[in-house]
């Protein structure tokens, strides 16, 4: 692994005392007082990714640890850039633990935060600075402060936002996804260190814990940020940041078919050898891609029978799932979990007609749904 324990505590204490300097400097409270809870495994077990739906970051750091605020907290802050206005001393010793972006830690990692609904007592929660959704059309951005009517100054930013299948979405940066990458290597080892495991399945964004959000957005890699995070890969051999920093809209676009077709590939290899037990393998490309058509969801058959589909859907809305064919995994089922708890339905982890449903109209709300 990146980080040892040891290391892991290291890098976050580092980061810790940065943090507290930056935000004193700044009159903001170095935590956000009472708004924690106790940690349901005694330590972290997986992260919740948000986006903060504002185009400032010191304005977000005020608010997720100001007084006026009873109501939230979150543990990290992610800027899209290094501003101008930090002191030369925290941007060296941010960039000494390989951060190129500001880093805030706003709350200390011993509990956990008020940031992600029932998430809250297992993820640590990351905000990133970046305003989401955006309305208009090219070179007349809006976004949602006063009912949609502010002006999303792209120039300002030096940002082109993305059009990803019907939506505009701003842009996150090379250095902040590297940033997060980081971080969740760093929560690695911190699991660690408490003799326990982060759990890739828990590594989730917000849109997957609360039916109102769309964050961490369809702008925003997560697939290969859980992949490089659980994979402990080296930011210099991720040759996809440099693809994404060149094209960001024609990589989502790529990203959307490769994965896609991926997934069919992995899930064709699991049906031909699910009766084995076989250690983790490399990814097959097979000759008949089986049957996951998402339009199974709407045969309200047998769920069994469509469970492939189900694994499809949710994989597409970034849960982790495993298994094929008709036995329900263990993977799986917490992703129908989670989803279900999403949703409001009844979580028993069973995804039939009113769950493959629910499913239907959450791909629709990102137009992930063809049909």
């Amino acid at each position: 692994m990146l980080y040892t324990p040891y290391q892991a505590l290291d890098a976050l204490g580092e980061l810790r005392v940065i943090s507290i300097e930056l935000l004193r400097n700044l009159g903001i409270p170095v935590d956000p007082g009472k708004r924690d809870r106790a940690w349901a495994n005694g330590y972290p077990i997986g992260v919740t990714e948000h986006y903060t739906a504002g185009t400032g970051w010191a304005g977000s750091a005020r608010w997720l640890n100001g007084t006026a605020n009873t109501g939230s907290s979150c543990h990290l802050l992610v800027a899209d850039r290094m501003p101008d206005n930090i002191p030369e001393s925290i941007v060296k010793a941010l960039k000494k633990l390989g951060f190129d972006v500001l880093v805030i830690l706003l709350a200390p990692l011993h509990r956990g935060t008020w940031h992600g609904n029932w998430s809250n007592s297992n993820n640590v929660g990351i905000e990133n600075r970046n305003a989401g959704i955006l309305r208009g059309t090219k070179g007349d951005w809006k976004w949602w402060p006063k009912n949609w009517t502010t002006k999303f100054d792209a120039e300002a930013l030096g940002k082109t936002p993305m059009l990803i299948d019907g939506k505009w979405w701003e842009p996150y940066t090379v250095g902040q996804i590297r940033a997060n990458i980081l971080l969740g290597q760093m929560f690695k080892g911190y699991a660690q260190s408490f003799g326990g495991e982060m759990d890739p399945r828990w590594f989730i964004p917000h849109s997957g814990v609360k039916e109102t959000k769309m964050d961490t957005g369809r702008a925003y890699p997560l697939d290969l940020v859980r992949e490089a995070v659980f994979e402990d890969r080296d930011l210099d051999t991720l040759e996809w940041l440099g693809k994404y920093e060149a094209d960001p809209v024609g990589f989502v676009d790529e990203l959307d078919e490769d994965m896609d077709l991926e997934f069919l590939e992995e899930l064709a290899w699991r049906q031909q050898h699910r009766d084995e037990d076989l250690p983790e393998h490399e990814l097959l490309v097979c000759e008949e891609i089986p049957s996951a058509n998402l339009q199974m969801l709407v045969q309200n058959g047998n769920w069994k029978n469509e469970l492939d589909a189900v694994r499809r859907g949710l994989s597409m809305l970034d849960y982790v799932v495993g298994g094929a064919g008709p036995e329900l995994d263990k993977d799986t089922a917490l992703a129908v979990w989670m989803f279900q708890k999403m949703m409001g339905l009844k979580p028993d982890k069973i995804p039939g007609e009113v769950t493959q449903k629910a499913l239907v109209k959450r791909l629709k709300t990102f137009q992930l749904w063809q049909g």
